[in-house]
Order: structure tokens, then C-alpha cells, then sequence
């Protein structure tokens, strides 16, 4: 009988080959996916700029910098307010109504400025001018800026057409405080 020490290390040495396979590169499904839609994407851009170059370009809206000074210690005047209007193509009117409404104040409009009841910075005006871009001036579908404001007299609610894709949109009217009702 052989006795079997198992703590005894074989001797016996096996020698393994490792079998090298080169394979093509695989590509997987979601890359093929990936490849498709980016060729697709660019024929649509190519086609939309051929048939409709107003669509496909982008136009972005350039404004003048709010030029605001302190009138005495408890006023804001905004001195190119107008400018401003013109350069949105919106009515002084409304955009005055929506300013005075987003800052909870009072004020009026005199020549070409609006007074402000109230000390406000640039920066913070900039940021409403912004706000009311997106909501009343910009195209929500092609965000071109050539857009109408047009208010409907018998359901009296604003709605914004833009004259590149004629998309047409409802915009929230401005909600006047009872404060300036009086």
C-alpha cells in the first residue's frame, strides 16, 4: 500500500497552450443604432437648409445692456427702455405691465424711460428681460425671435405666432394687482 501525503507537491508539470484567436472588431448593436442616426440627422439638416434656410439657421437676438441710474433714493430709471421694445418687437405697454408685475412695484413710463418705483440693479433687470424672452418673445418649437404677440379680444388671452415655422402658442396674460386696479 501507498500511503498519499497530500502535502507533497507533483512533480509532474503540465504544460498548457494558449490558443490566440484574432477576431475582427465587433460592433455592437446600439453603435450601429448610434452610426444610423447621426448619418439621419445630418441628411435631415442638409435637406431643411436646402428647402428652408430660414429654419435651419439660428438667429440669435441681440439687446442692448439696460442702462439703469438711481433717480433720488427711492427710484429706478431705466433709460433705454424703448430701444429695448423696439429691439423685441413688443409694445412698451406690455412690457412695462409685466416688469412692474415681476418686481411688485409701481411705476411709469415717461418719453423713451421708465421710472421704477424701488432700487434695482442692472443684473436684476437683465434677468427679467430674459424671463419675458422666453415667454412672450421666443419661438418655443424653432426659438427664432421673429415672432407676433397677438391678443384675442373675445377670449382675451395672448397668443405668440412665430413667422419662420408659423407655430402658434397661448402665453399667460398679465395679471394685474389689485393694488394698480385702484
Amino acid at each position: 500500500m501507498d500511503i498519499i501525503d497530500f502535502n507533497k507537491q507533483n512533480s509532474v508539470k503540465k504544460v498548457v497552450k494558449k490558443k490566440v484567436i484574432i477576431q475582427a472588431p465587433v460592433v455592437s448593436k446600439p453603435q450601429i443604432n448610434k452610426d444610423y442616426y447621426n448619418k439621419a440627422l445630418e441628411r435631415i439638416i442638409q435637406l431643411l437648409k436646402e428647402n428652408n434656410p430660414s429654419l435651419a439657421t439660428q438667429t440669435n437676438i441681440q439687446l442692448e445692456k439696460p442702462q439703469i441710474d438711481k433717480l433720488g433714493t427711492k427710484k429706478t430709471l431705466w433709460k433705454n427702455f424703448d430701444a429695448i421694445c423696439n429691439q423685441m418687437n413688443r409694445e412698451a405697454q406690455h412690457v412695462s405691465q409685466y416688469f412692474l408685475i415681476e418686481l411688485g412695484t409701481e411705476g411709469s413710463q415717461a418719453d423713451e424711460k421708465l421710472i421704477i418705483k424701488g432700487r434695482y440693479t442692472s443684473t436684476q433687470i437683465e434677468t427679467l428681460i430674459k424671463k419675458y424672452l422666453y415667454e412672450y418673445v421666443l419661438c418655443s418649437l424653432c426659438k427664432s425671435s421673429d415672432t407676433t404677440l397677438i391678443r384675442d379680444v373675445e377670449s382675451r388671452l395672448y397668443s405668440k405666432e412665430c413667422k419662420n415655422c408659423k407655430a402658434t402658442k397661448t402665453v399667460a396674460t398679465l395679471k394685474i394687482s389689485n393694488k394698480r386696479q385702484k
